[in-house]
């Protein structure tokens, strides 16, 4: 079977993160504050602040900007679930937001149409790796609270600045099926210094130094070991990004019968996930089983949060319901060999 994803993870990267496990300092060390160095750099921020997970990241960026119960955040409607349900679970009011229908990325025209009097902040999601319209939004969203979900976006090179690097805080993920994986993680980013200290606040059980507890918070921390993987992942990112790039392009050329995401002007994405639209009359669940029964595993693409009774309910998105409806995952990861690729393409074009 030739799996949707494989991480980074090498003997070099398993040694670094055994040597951790040897030293006996495992939680919040000075692996942590390495990997939030590089971090930092990579994307352009001055801060870079580790935590346990992607929804963590969004549940404390939600709190440290100070968004309170029943403010109105937008939310594009086609992603997984949790902006969307981080937000709900601080009692923010969530207005949904449509993508377009090329890109599969909210568009300024899509905020504005929804921005209301009452609108205090906005998600913007860079899909799949694929980096917004970072111009026009910064026009569309101005004196509102941004918050960028880039949580499958580290390495890709947006038109301002790269993935992680726009709004008041980005937020990144390390779940397995990212780029860089630590197995669980995420990372809040900002430039605001009072914003990165009070994160790592929330982080740390609300310490704002050791035993100094300055706000009621939980813990979010990452582990040592962990950090240690994504340290050396984060080596290695330009190289991977270079061959999801040529894979993905690769497959364009060779399955043009598929609607594949497409990139802004001025981006570059680093194809966190290769998606594509199924033609019509050709069911996305029996095409996943069809593939997978030939030995490629694809997987549903996404979700339109627009359908989810834990989100919202009469808030219409046509375009991120259509791209839900014919949306699959192509496996995508740099260790692909050329014969497999040949192999994703032949199981494809059997589904005619």
């Amino acid at each position: 079977m030739i799996p949707l994803c494989r991480p980074m993870i090498d003997e070099a990267t398993i040694e670094r993160a055994t040597s951790v496990l040897r030293s006996g300092r495992l939680v919040q060390g000075p692996e942590v504050e390495a990997f939030e160095r590089a971090l930092a750099e990579r994307t352009g921020r001055r801060h870079a602040i580790c935590v346990s997970n992607g929804t963590s990241a969004l549940e404390l960026a939600f709190r440290a900007l100070g968004l309170e119960p029943g403010s109105e955040i937008l939310v594009p409607s086609l992603t997984w679930p949790s902006p969307a349900h981080a937000a709900r679970a601080l009692g923010l009011e969530v207005r949904l937001v449509d993508v377009d229908a090329e890109e599969w990325n909210a568009r300024a025209s899509h905020f504005r149409e929804k921005r209301t009097p009452r609108t205090k902040a906005a998600v913007v999601i860079d899909q799949f790796g694929f980096p917004v319209r970072q111009v026009e939004l910064r026009e569309a969203l101005d004196g509102l609270v941004v918050i960028e979900d880039a949580a499958c976006a580290l390495g890709s090179r947006g038109e301002l600045v790269p993935g992680g690097g726009f709004g008041h805080v980005s937020c990144l993920s390390f779940h397995p099926r990212k780029i860089v994986t630590t197995g669980e993680g995420g990372a809040c980013l900002t430039d605001d210094d009072a914003l990165a200290a009070e994160l790592r606040a929330l982080r740390n059980h609300g310490q704002a130094a050791p035993g100094v507890f300055t706000v009621a918070a939980g813990n979010h921390r990452l582990t040592d070991f962990a950090a240690a993987m994504g340290r050396a992942q984060l080596d290695r990112l330009d190289e991977e990004i270079e061959r999801r790039r040529a894979i993905a392009d690769a497959l364009r050329r060779a399955l043009p019968s598929l609607a594949f995401q497409r990139e802004a002007p001025g981006t570059a994405a680093n194809v966190q996930t290769l998606g594509a639209l199924l033609p019509a009359g050709l069911g996305r669940d029996e095409a996943i089983a069809a593939l997978r029964a030939r030995g490629v595993e694809a997987g549903r693409l996404s979700y339109a949060l627009s359908r989810l009774p834990t989100v919202a309910v009469d808030q219409p998105a046509p375009n991120a319901e259509a791209i839900e409806d014919r949306g699959v995952a192509l496996p995508m990861f740099g260790a692909l060999t050329d014969h497999e690729v040949e192999r994703i393409v032949l199981s494809v074009e059997s589904l005619r």
